[in-house]
């Protein structure tokens, strides 16, 4: 007797189905998701020429795609590695955004090595300590100076920008509410 007469069709598709997507992990370890998906680990793919285990596994597959696993972009690892290969290429520090007290403090002994002559010494100190690239961390913020010089239509225009932008109060509003609860009680 074969064994196409023993299991009817159905049953051996189901066998041959399950067999790598029902088993079980190993007791302690982590089972992960990824390799049981069937179409990451190919099985889906195979069963194309096979026309019912196809079928089977296609209706067997998570519905919600948000539900199934993924796998990173290569896009997203590539500029991981560029980032962290920059990062380990750079032996200084990068030029802070403002201007603090250590720069200040720092300023003179630069200040000295360009009086004195020293101009090799004062490259690699200022490699090695970079200038801020501002004195302010503040894109809105422009120099009195350059204000002046600006056309009459252009400081204008920034004054109407400064005049919209307004301080919130937030003890404002209590203010406010404290005025008017006394008419509602008196009415």
């Amino acid at each position: 007797m074969s064994a196409s007469n023993r299991y009817s069709k159905q049953d051996i598709v189901w066998s041959c189905c399950l067999q790598n997507v029902d088993s079980t992990p190993e007791s302690g370890s982590v089972f992960n998701e990824q390799f049981r998906d069937l179409e990451y680990n190919g099985e889906l793919n195979q069963a194309t020429a096979h026309g019912a285990k196809f079928a089977l596994l296609l209706a067997m597959l998570e519905q919600n795609s948000l539900l199934r696993p993924t796998i990173a972009k290569d896009e997203d690892r590539a500029e991981d590695k560029y980032q962290n290969d920059i990062a380990a290429l750079s032996f200084y520090r990068s030029a802070p955004l403002a201007a603090d007290q250590q720069y200040w403090s720092k300023v003179t002994l630069t200040e000295n090595f360009i009086q004195s002559g020293e101009l090799e010494n004062a490259k690699l100190w200022l490699t090695m300590h970079p200038e801020p690239l501002s004195l302010y961390n503040d894109a809105l913020h422009i120099p009195e100076a350059i204000l002046e010089n600006c056309a009459l239509h252009v400081r204008e225009r920034l004054k109407q920008a400064q005049q919209k932008q307004f301080e919130q109060d937030a003890t404002g509003l209590y203010d406010i509410l404290q005025d008017v609860a006394p008419l509602h009680v008196a009415a």
